[in-house]
């Protein structure tokens, strides 16, 4: 018999399913009592006869035929029909009565059982009871001639199935039990979709699987049936835990013999079907109820060594849906079929593995491989996954090369000697073996000696690989040791690493930390690699300072640290002293800034000769940014950008913040002025009074990145970065409608958010770690802050003129935001909540902050950005912002088709062309010099966008940002102040100030008017102090606490000018006569003047002749 092989193991979860049942007939005679009559049409016939009481000649004999039907055990119809003698006239009243009227048989049995008993229990009707004598007995002489309907119960049930009666059909009938020594792994989840019989844990027995039973009466009584009040408690110890799992109801099936059951309620959609022997075991059909689906992106590994047995083959891209395994099958081209069992085939759902005789033991069970051995040397061509989800067909062109009893070694060499022996044993005959060793060069085998080229060997574990050229065999394989007593490392303190010694190599300084085996700290050993291994020492040679060993040390502790690498005869050993820490700020260029953060294409700083549809060449990674406008973009990026400004001399100016437009202070604290001619489009800058021309400017990277760098590197690092050190100041930006310059004083410590680690590399280099989610602001008295992103107006904005495919601004309440901004991570997750991708993006090239438009951050197709294969950029967004001296911000958007950014040709410049003609008709005269230049830095912006459109390289999109952002700056231009004289109100320092042609004039002391009144004004600003005289071109007037209040009349007092008369607050000069005064009495005043060089006599025409004394009465 050719052989169809499969073997299985576990399946242990079965599909809550479905029962139905139905009644069908069978055969069997002699209805009686109350046995039911099977479906059908039954006939006979009775003769009605007349007795010597029947005096009466009115009716005759006659013959009646009486037929019974019967549906679905029912009386569906009694049909009585008359013959041979009925006469109409003479018969029909006691025919009806006893037929069909209201106590007829039809009338009162129809719909009644098809029984005997049905029908014995019609009475006779009264005045017909010849006729329904005979029509009764006719009746049960028809019904009792019917065969008895059958009581087989068709039903869908979960059954416990043993492996060689599951995979018969299938292909293979010489499936085992597996027998386990471990005595737990069958009994828990991994054995999900099998049962088994021993509680004990020592067996899996089969498959438990939706059955369809003919007669469910083939299993009752004589197999173990599981209700829904079923229960079994399982105990199971896997590494050490201990636990226990109730299965109820039909999981009980996981511990229970052979073809126990539990009848479903209704049909699965998937079944076998039973069969009942005439020795009366039983055996399975194929699945039926589900079409194979064919799997044509599941991947396969297969490998001919295993810990599980001889090969294995793992698959990737299995369907989710796919929680239960039942059962494998293996498909070969030669025609045969390998059934596979739980636990000892099928581990995980998704790797298989089985035994050929050679690896005859795994985790202590011995391991069941005759049915497999056959498998060697043919080729698998399909892989059949029997599961909860439906049945699943791989494609497969898997060789299976033939193993054979042999062995193989090589011994250990120095890496110098150029050779070392080979023991070989067990070839068989037409094996054409070939000899290889990866990194080794010129390998031949010849007579038991494995030679190479010693020049280029280097120590460390090698592998002779032995393959069949045929590919008949398994490949052999061997390792060994290649050996050097040269010590190629040496400890660099600096760095805390290990670099080159003297003589040795780069080359050979990565071969040996490649090779390293272990690392033992203070007498404890880690391995380097496999489970359990702890990094002590990282790929390039430095010291994994965050590893276990130094987790809790305290600056100043030392570690005695030994290296043994593999082919290395001599450990290597050192004293490693835990540093000190000084935290500081520093200006971080974006590749290095993004080196170790989880972005696409992280630290790389390639550029791109691409536009972008805004003209930028902002297409390339983490590159610096260029830009020839001399523009805005020089202050928005001094907030929080290092920025660099180039003149066409190649001269570079660094801006740290601006006190206007165009006045910026520099890094050195000189100040730069910029002016740009309209006519000519020229930029001059202007420093220590020289002035050279604008060429353009670069943003490098981030300008205050919180960082900790150890103490004995700080110098070496200053020298290499621009670094601000706590206490001193953080200063940047400019103040614009929302947006405000500031000025802070450092504070970085070990809880600062966004504080990243400074590693000094063994070239003398810097590198920058992930940044750290800490507590602190790194601002002095400062709280780190929290942005109240759902009052920020976020909005997904579907068009977009600088470059981007997909923008976000915040629109409202951004200010404090915008102006701490320093890098925004954008993370896609599509459809789902698993993130598929993040990208970093860079100011300007992505980000951007507007005085009165908002936060606008893009992202643009770039080398730092390119979608996952098969998304399309929409669904679930998450962007973070990291700014200085805040919590990250975290901005979650869902994005639309209609959300992503396609360059549209240009259709209409007619609304821009418009704009610049407004904005040109300007008189600059008419307007302060802040809204003016960010006007002119709006218009060269625009008019280059105009000047683009005939080249293609802008975009309707651009033309209508260029458009709106021009009117916007037409629309926040402030009018120069050409006032001249006293404001009707107070400054916003509570002054009242005299202007002269829009200027607080210093120059004006005297009297003013405004809407309010007089008043005096001293050094350009009222005197609400002053009480005294004061002289203007109408007189001299009396001013009270700095006002006149045309209301006093009487004597004053003025410490430069005397007492005088003053009649509604001016001196009267006209007046001479008595006054009086009721503080000082009554005095003679003479041209307004209290004279008090008189004496004599005075005459008053109101109070008379008085003599006064000095000017006193």
């Amino acid at each position: 018999m050719k052989r169809k092989k499969i073997s299985a193991k576990v399946w242990a979860s079965i599909m809550a399913a479905a029962m139905v049942m139905s009644t069908c007939p069978t055969a069997a005679f002699a209805v009686t009592a109350d046995k039911v009559a099977a479906d059908g049409t039954y006939t006979a016939t009775r003769h009605v006869y007349r007795t010597i009481e029947d005096t009466d000649d009115e009716w005759n004999e006659y013959d009646v035929d009486v037929t019974v039907s019967v549906k679905d055990g029912k009386i569906s119809d009694i049909t009585a029909t008359p013959k041979n003698g009925y006469v109409e006239a003479d018969n029909s009243s006691y025919f009806s009565k006893a037929y069909s009227k209201k106590n007829g048989i039809k009338t009162l049995l129809t719909g009644k059982d098809a029984t005997e008993d049905t029908i014995n229990g019609w009475s006779t009707v009264s005045g017909a009871t010849r006729t329904s004598k005979a029509i009764k007995e006719a009746a049960l002489e028809a019904i009792q001639g019917a065969p008895e309907a059958s009581t087989a119960q068709e039903a869908y049930v979960l059954m416990n199935i043993p492996y060689a009666d599951f995979y018969a059909a299938e292909g293979d009938a010489d499936v085992d039990a597996v027998s386990s020594a471990t005595k737990m792994k069958t009994r828990a989840s991994l054995a999900a979709g099998s049962y088994h019989v021993n509680s004990d844990g020592t067996d899996i027995s089969g498959i438990t699987f939706p059955v369809k039973v003919s007669d469910l009466a083939a299993l009752t009584g004589k197999y173990t049936q599981i209700t829904d009040e079923s229960k079994v408690d399982i105990t199971t110890s896997i590494k050490g835990k201990e636990s226990t799992t109730t299965y109820s109801g039909k999981d009980a099936l996981f511990e229970s013999g052979n073809y126990s059951y539990y009848v479903l309620s209704e049909a699965p959609s998937y079944y076998k079907e039973l069969t009942v022997n005439e020795d009366g075991s039983f055996s399975f059909g194929t699945v039926k109820g589900t079409e194979a689906t064919t799997l044509t992106d599941v991947t396969g590994s297969f490998s001919t060594s295993s810990k599980y047995g001889d090969y294995q083959l793992n698959l990737d891209g299995l369907p989710d849906a796919i929680n239960t395994v039942y059962g494998v099958t293996i498909s070969t081209k030669e025609g045969d079929s390998y059934g596979l069992r739980h636990v000892e085939n099928i581990w995980k759902k998704t790797k298989l593995a089985w035994s050929t005789g050679f690896v005859t033991e795994a985790h202590g069970s011995k391991l069941s491989y005759a049915d497999y051995v056959s498998m060697m040397g043919q080729t698998i061509n399909k892989v059949t996954y029997y599961t909860d989800a439906g049945v699943y067909e791989i494609p497969m062109n898997q060789y299976v090369p033939v193993k054979f009893t042999n062995t193989i070694a090589v011994e250990n060499a120095s890496a110098d000697a150029g050779k070392t022996t080979v023991t070989i044993t067990g070839l068989p005959k037409d094996y054409d073996a070939q000899y290889t060793v990866e990194g080794l060069k010129n390998v031949e085998v010849k007579n038991g000696i494995l030679t190479f080229d010693k020049d280029s060997a280097a120590p460390g574990q090698y592998t002779l690989r032995v393959a069949d050229k045929n590919a008949k065999y398994v490949e052999l394989s061997a390792s060994f040791e290649l050996t050097t007593d040269k010590t190629v490392v040496s400890y660099d303190n600096a760095s805390d690493s290990l670099v080159a010694a003297e003589g040795a190599s780069a080359d050979e300084v990565t071969s040996y930390i490649k090779n390293i085996k272990t690392v033992t700290v203070n007498g404890k050993a880690y391995n380097a690699s496999g489970k359990g291994s702890v990094k002590i020492v990282n790929e390039d040679g430095t010291l994994n300072e965050e590893a276990a060993p130094f987790k809790d040390a305290k600056a100043g502790d030392e570690f005695e640290i030994s290296v043994k690498a593999t082919g290395y005869a001599n450990d290597f050993s050192f004293t490693y002293v835990a540093p000190e820490y000084t935290y500081v700020y520093a200006s971080v260029p974006y590749a290095e800034y993004y080196a170790n953060e989880d972005v696409q294409n992280a630290g790389s700083a390639a550029s791109s000769d691409v536009m972008d549809t805004n003209g930028e060449y902002d297409k390339g990674a983490f590159d610096t940014v260029t830009r020839a406008t001399a523009n805005h973009g020089l202050h928005r990026g001094s907030f929080q950008q290092d920025v660099v400004i180039y003149d066409t001399d190649g001269n570079t100016y660094e801006p740290i913040s601006w006190t206007d437009g165009n006045t910026a202070i520099l890094s050195n604290g000189k100040t730069l002025v910029k002016a740009s001619d309209r006519a000519t489009g020229i930029t001059t800058l202007t420093v220590d009074g020289k002035t050279s021309t604008y060429d353009h400017y670069v943003i490098k990277g981030i300008k205050y990145v919180p960082v900790k760098v150890k103490s004995k590197n700080l110098e070496a690092f200053k020298a290499a970065y621009s670094v601000t050190e706590n206490g001193e100041t953080l200063s940047g930006g400019y103040s614009e409608n929302n947006l405000k310059s500031y000025t802070a004083v450092a504070d970085v410590n070990k809880n600062t958010n966004g504080l990243k680690k400074v590693s000094l590399n063994a070239d003398g280099t810097f590198s920058f770690s992930a940044a750290q989610t800490g507590t602190a602001s790194g601002l002095k008295d400062t709280e780190l802050k929290t942005a109240d992103v759902a009052n920020m107006g976020v909005e997904v904005v579907d068009s977009s003129k600088f470059g981007d495919f997909l923008r976000v601004d915040l629109k409202k309440n951004y200010g404090d935001l915008g102006s701490a901004m320093q890098s925004v991570e954008w993370t896609y997750y599509g459809s789902g909540d698993t993130a598929l991708a993040t990208y970093g993006t860079k100011f300007a090239a992505d980000n951007w902050m507007h005085k009165s438009m908002g936060i606008q951050l893009g992202l643009t197709d770039s080398l730092r950005c390119q979608l996952p294969q098969g998304t399309d950029g929409t669904g679930k967004w998450v962007l973070t912002i990291h700014a200085l001296g805040y919590t990250d911000t975290k901005v979650e958007v869902n994005v639309t088709a209609d959300d992503i950014h396609i360059a549209t040709p240009v259709s209409d410049t007619s609304k821009l062309e418009a704009a610049i003609k407004a904005a040109e008709a300007l008189n600059k005269e008419d307007y302060t010099e802040a809204s003016w230049s960010n006007l002119e830095a709006e218009l060269a912006e625009a008019k280059k966008d105009l000047a683009t459109v005939p080249t293609g390289k802008t975009s309707q999109e651009s033309i209508d940002e260029s458009t709106a952002h021009l009117n916007a700056a037409i629309a926040e231009l402030e009018k120069v102040n050409k006032f001249t004289g006293l404001a009707n109100e107070a400054a916003a320092d509570g002054n009242w100030y005299y202007y002269t042609d829009g200027d607080v004039d210093e120059e004006m002391t005297g009297l003013a008017a405004n809407a309010n009144g007089w008043f005096y004004v001293k050094d350009g600003k009222v005197d609400f102090s002053y009480t005294g005289l004061v002289q203007n071109e109408s007189g001299w007037w009396y001013v009270q606490n700095g006002a006149i209040s045309f209301a006093a009349t009487g004597l004053v007092y003025d410490s430069n000018y005397g007492w005088w008369y003053v009649n509604g607050s001016a001196i009267d000069f006209g007046y001479t006569g008595l006054v009086y005064d009721s503080n000082y009495g009554w005095w003679y005043v003479t041209g307004g003047a209290v004279n008090f060089g008189y004496t004599g006599l005075v005459y008053d025409s109101t109070y008379g002749w008085w003599y006064v004394t000095g000017g006193a009465v």
